[in-house]
């Protein structure tokens, strides 16, 4: 037998399926925009990577010096993962030191040899010696430079910071 819809308990239990059903809907609606502006920001990011047949002067989307806040941040963040991957995967420890990311042209190195990697080992269509390539030439050239080259810093466990007419804040972002 079915209890009639004056029931306390009937009308409190209608109430929150209507309330579930709701809630349901906004969700939907919400994984929608998500979706859309996902697919935006990912078209927006797509349409300022250069092709290989492109002749457009537009900076890729990793040049720091071209990104916006939003975009920086969430590099930044990228880098900084990949990184600390590196620096745990191979005995980097001693070459990259902790503070790599107080350091403007150290970052910039990491960036490039970053983007060596992905071109290696993420692309498509990655050139079958592209791994060998960032083993033997990036990866010990990037190394190379920061214990000898003009980038050496000596940090060692405690940052040491360069003196501020090293860099110029004038001309870079």
């Amino acid at each position: 037998m079915t209890q009639p819809a004056s029931d306390p308990v009937a009308r409190q239990l209608i109430g929150q399926a209507e309330m579930i059903s709701r809630l349901r809907h906004d969700l939907d609606q919400l994984a929608h925009e998500i979706t859309d502006a996902y697919a935006d920001v990912l078209a927006r990011i797509e349409s300022t990577q250069p092709t290989a047949d492109s002749d457009s002067a537009s900076p890729a989307s990793w040049c720091w010096r071209a990104l916006g806040p939003e975009a920086t941040e969430e590099l930044t963040a990228q880098l900084h993962d990949w990184v600390s991957w590196l620096r745990s995967r191979y005995p980097l420890a001693k070459k990259i030191a902790p503070c790599w990311n107080q350091h403007p042209e150290i970052v910039e190195e990491l960036t490039a040899l970053w983007l060596a990697w992905q071109a290696a080992y993420e692309q498509n269509n990655a050139s079958l010696t592209g791994a060998a390539d960032w083993h033997d030439r990036w990866l010990p050239g990037l190394l190379h430079r920061l214990e000898h080259g003009p980038h050496a810093i000596d940090c060692g466990n405690r940052h040491t910071p360069r003196p501020h007419a090293v860099y110029d804040r004038g001309t870079d972002k």
